[in-house]
């Protein structure tokens, strides 16, 4: 390595010792502040870890007689801040964070990779951390891929640099590998340096950048669930539940499927806070909620849209249909629920009424089911309460 090059890897050895502190300090205080997600704690640690081998390198190239023992400690931050990547990927996922078989795998690689340092020293010996890491990354690349849904901007961005360092990661390992099979062309060394010193930086900048932006994001989209979410009982609240109507009743446009929206009110509700107490009125609260849910398909939709009145949409369903499915739900709570080994009698009453998807705006649509839905709940509570009725759309 001629002055020039000990100079750049000098520079570059600096700024990426400052920008691995800088973002692991950003993921420590989005872990900190927001609910301390277990990813980005791994994520954080995985940082400092390359901050760490970052300064081993620099110590052992100071002091050489401390190499032996620094080496070691550069390869287990290697191979440690790739793992913790991965399983900070799979913690993200909610998926099992194969914790133990990568911790296995990656004790595995050092031993291996120590014993053959100390002895024979094969000329493959170089590309462990290169495909270990590769390897890591692939697995926290499947992990962010969503799985029941298209990704989002700040998702597809991390695939994105995580693809590119993979690549980055396998190319280096291909030039290392062809210089040590051809030790004699010196052109193929300095070349593996160059590349090496003018990749390394904006690959490196761009994964951390893009993760701390994929926390931020899974961020707002927890608050934005927050804001659209009713704290007692987890469904949507009023405006959760009217943008996601809107939008289903927009796609059901699109797609010409039929679309049937309930209401639902719980029958004689103070009196259950009269007789059993506030709490029993907030179970029952949930119990309804939970019963309501049940009853969701995928894309169908439940909010609390009242003190206790609850709103559903259910897509791909007649109004026919979903009077079936709701004389089901009807007779399921009014079998009620026990609190503190109490008997708690409910009944709820239902209006279900069919969306009409032809004319004006999705909005103006959502609004007129709704009204709909209400005069049959009305005539649900005029003729006795806990019955199931279906709106006659002439009416309107």
């Amino acid at each position: 390595m001629g002055a020039e090059d000990i100079q750049a890897s000098v520079v570059i050895s600096v700024a990426m010792l400052v920008i691995s502190l800088v973002l692991g300090t950003a993921m420590a205080i989005g872990w900190a502040c927001f609910g301390r997600p277990r990813h980005a704690l791994s994520w954080s640690i995985a940082y400092f870890l390359y901050g760490i081998e970052i300064i081993a390198v620099a110590v052992g190239t100071a002091r050489p007689n401390l190499h032996p023992i620094l080496e070691m400690v550069e390869f287990a931050c290697i191979l440690a801040a790739a793992s913790l990547v991965a399983i900070g990927a799979r913690q993200r996922a909610k998926l099992e964070s194969w914790a133990r078989g990568i911790g296995i795998a990656f004790v595995t690689v050092f031993l291996v990779n120590e014993a053959l340092r100390h002895s024979v020293h094969p000329w493959w010996l170089s590309a462990t951390d290169g495909l270990f890491t590769s390897v890591m990354l692939s697995i926290a690349i499947a992990a962010i891929r969503p799985r029941d849904r298209e990704p989002e901007a700040a998702e597809w961005a991390t695939m994105a640099t995580l693809v590119v360092f993979v690549l980055f990661e396998l190319l280096l390992v291909f030039l290392d590998m062809k210089g040590r099979l051809h030790p004699e062309d010196h052109r193929l060394a300095s070349f593996f340096m160059d590349f090496y010193l003018a990749g390394l930086t904006p690959v490196f900048v761009a994964n951390g950048v893009s993760a701390n932006l994929l926390i931020a994001s899974d961020l707002a989209a927890k608050l934005r669930a927050l804001a659209a979410s009713d704290p007692l009982t987890g469904v949507f609240n009023r405006r959760g539940f009217h943008e996601a109507a809107v939008r289903a009743v927009s796609n059901g446009r699109r797609h010409r499927q039929p679309i049937a929206i309930t209401l639902v009110d719980i029958d004689h509700f103070k009196s259950i806070n009269d007789r059993f107490g506030h709490t029993a009125g907030d179970r029952t609260l949930r119990f309804i909620a939970r019963s309501l849910s049940r009853a969701l398909r995928k894309g169908d939709l439940v909010g609390r849209i009242g003190g206790e009145e609850f709103a559903l949409l259910l897509v791909n369903s007649s109004a026919e249909e979903a009077v079936e499915v709701m004389d089901r739900v009807r007779a399921g709570i009014a079998a009620g629920f026990l609190n503190e080994d109490m008997p708690v009698p409910v009944t709820a009453s239902f209006g279900v009424t069919a969306v009409e998807l032809g004319g004006g705006p999705a909005e103006e649509t959502l609004a007129e089911a709704l009204d709909q839905a209400d005069r049959a709940l009305y005539r649900s509570k005029i003729e006795g309460r806990n019955r199931t009725t279906l709106a006659v759309l002439t009416e309107a």
